[in-house]
């Protein structure tokens, strides 16, 4: 993987990446079934509160910037 992109450091850091865009895309129990987990909260742990996302839409729609 390394050898592909080398910013991943390992397999489980991909599987956050991919489960984390899923929960962007997808219903919660959908991504838990999808991801193989147990409980919801496994998969909550997950979400993000796109603070990357409200910060990118804010530089770039910003009437000041």
């Amino acid at each position: 993987m390394k050898k592909i992109n080398p910013k991943y450091r390992n397999g489980g850091q991909l599987r956050q990446s991919v489960i984390t865009e899923w929960l962007k895309e997808k219903d919660l129990r959908m991504v838990q079934y999808m991801a193989g987990h147990r409980y919801v909260s496994s998969t909550e742990r997950y979400q993000t509160s796109n603070l990357e996302d409200l910060k990118e839409a804010l530089n770039k729609h910003h009437p000041l910037k």
